[in-house]
């Protein structure tokens, strides 16, 4: 599949356009280990939730995701809000019943960050941890370099803008989130690779 790019020849879309693009856009969803992560879920006290989406192509989608106006389109809604994205969090209960993750009243809220703070974040993110901190206790230099080769794996060095979007979250925005103390999203859309990853973090004391 070709990356998604700007592509200067077709004119903004109209929303008849838009509307069955969301009922047309496929995308398959990518489980991959990666160190960086088991790091996260063996040193963190909260639940971490992270899972690749990858999208088919499509020019309507590419359009606005290539100018990063994804908040044109009801990305929030019509993707992250998606059952076929919110069956993907789950929630296993103390009887063992696996809860699936559902809409709640508080709407997804991302601010849109430069490429290049990607790594130092989620390297804070394993230093400071949880309600109750971190267990790993490596030098911040090493963690650093543990989160900046994990950027490298999911979007290879390529941290200019038009290869990469990021955004993040500071609050809870559906039901997997235990909503108290410290609920965090980042969301990583690697164009060349046409994956959008969403990594999330819950916590409570």
């Amino acid at each position: 599949m070709k990356p998604i790019e700007v592509n200067w020849k077709i004119q903004l879309p109209r929303m008849p356009q838009i509307n069955q693009m969301w009922k047309d856009l496929e995308f398959d969803i990518v489980d991959k280990e990666f160190e960086f992560i088991k790091l996260l879920k063996s040193n963190l006290g909260g639940d971490i939730y992270f899972k690749g989406f990858k999208v088919c192509e499509n020019e309507i989608f590419d359009w606005f995701c290539s100018r990063g106006r994804l908040d044109e389109i009801d990305f929030n809604k019509e993707f992250l809000l998606s059952e076929r994205v919110l069956k993907t969090f789950k929630r296993v209960e103390e009887d063992q019943i696996e809860n699936r993750a559902y809409e709640i009243n508080k709407k997804p809220k991302f601010n849109c960050k430069s490429e290049f703070v990607i790594d130092g974040e989620l390297a804070a993110l394993l230093y400071h941890g949880g309600a109750y901190g971190s267990k790993y206790k490596e030098e911040p230099k090493v963690i650093k370099e543990k989160a900046r080769y994990f950027c490298n794996e999911l979007f290879e060095e390529k941290y200019q803008h038009e290869y990469v979007r990021y955004y993040t979250s500071s609050t809870a925005w559906n039901s997997w989130f235990i909503d108290f103390i410290i609920d965090h999203t980042f969301l990583i859309i690697c164009m060349k690779s046409r994956t959008i990853w969403v990594l999330a973090f819950t916590d409570t004391d």
